[in-house]
């Protein structure tokens, strides 16, 4: 299938296959550790963005996406089965089902790979009243065996924030997150902070224990943040995320920053979408400057694959 572009101005004809093209702004901002001050100075940005394929059914609550060994993986998130799916990033034909058959599907919401694994963040926490908060780990031997159907078991990496202190059922939090990216032996987790619209990074070890996680930085991302994406080759992170109603869809793109320190160097926002209830919700990147984002079924859109283009 070939890849269609998008509209100029609106998500809403996302889905049609018209070829057209999106336009998107940027404003770029170079920012301390601290996040105390920032500086922002507008610019276009070439990018662009475009339709790969609207997604079967069953993953009409595409959370989250992993590109890993040539093969593209998504899942659904709380409330569908405890199953990764291997899809054709053409058709959208789902190529191969695998079970994690001992842990359910609580709030799964993103998705990363090393070299051995793949990692799923069961971290949804959209009302912070969670105490289960994990990442389940994968071997990636497991899933090289031919068939539709696998069966695996995974491992858990046991996570609890030492900064929450409380943990009553409330209708927005800051301790609700959807982001993970793996980079050498650890993972980071960048929240949707649902209150204050900024995100706060915590890093966590890739093996299977127990641990209580610190913030090791945050930065205002001005909206909420719904997936992370590590770029190997460039070291560049993607940070990709909505407003409030599901509105102003945008990436940040985050370069030059020194070790961990992912918000310390250059920082651009892009906005892809201003359109009404676009829930954009996974990415990955497949090349130096291609990734593919996925998102949910919602009142105006279908769930779909997109290409995103890094000039």
């Amino acid at each position: 299938m070939k890849e269609k572009l998008l509209s100029r101005h609106y998500v809403k004809i996302f889905t049609i296959l018209t070829p057209c093209l999106l336009t998107v702004l940027a404003s770029c901002q170079q920012v301390s550790h601290s996040v105390k001050k920032q500086n922002d100075q507008s610019h276009v940005t070439p990018l662009m963005v475009g339709l790969k394929c609207v997604l079967p059914k069953i993953l009409k609550e595409s959370s989250g996406l992993c590109y890993t060994n040539g093969n593209l993986w998504t899942f659904g998130d709380s409330g569908n089965p405890n199953e990764i799916f291997k899809i054709d990033s053409s058709t959208g034909t789902i190529l191969q089902t695998v079970e994690i058959e001992n842990f359910p599907n609580v709030d799964w919401e993103d998705m990363t790979a090393d070299s051995s694994y793949i990692y799923i963040g069961d971290f949804g926490n959209n009302h912070g009243n969670r105490r289960d908060l994990k990442i389940i780990r994968i071997k990636k031997t497991d899933l090289n065996v031919p068939g539709t159907l696998l069966k695996v078991q995974g491992e858990a990496i046991h996570i609890s924030y030492a900064d929450q202190t409380k943990f009553k059922r409330v209708k927005s939090t800051d301790y609700d997150c959807e982001s993970l990216i793996s980079i050498g032996q650890f993972l980071y987790l960048f929240t949707k902070d649902g209150i204050d619209l900024k995100t706060r990074c915590y890093r966590i070890s890739n093996l299977p224990g127990t641990y209580q996680v610190s913030p090791i930085s945050s930065f205002d991302t001005k909206g909420k943040i719904t997936a992370a994406a590590f770029n190997p080759v460039t070291k560049e992170i993607a940070l990709l995320g909505y407003m409030n109603k599901k509105v102003g869809s945008f990436i940040w793109f985050l370069n030059g920053y020194q070790n961990d320190d992912f918000f310390g160097g250059r920082n651009t926002r892009t906005t892809i979408g201003s359109a009404k209830d676009w829930q954009t919700e996974g990415l990955d990147y497949i090349s130096a400057n291609r990734l593919f984002m996925s998102c949910e079924t919602s009142k105006s859109q279908r769930a779909s694959l997109y290409f995103v283009q890094r000039n």
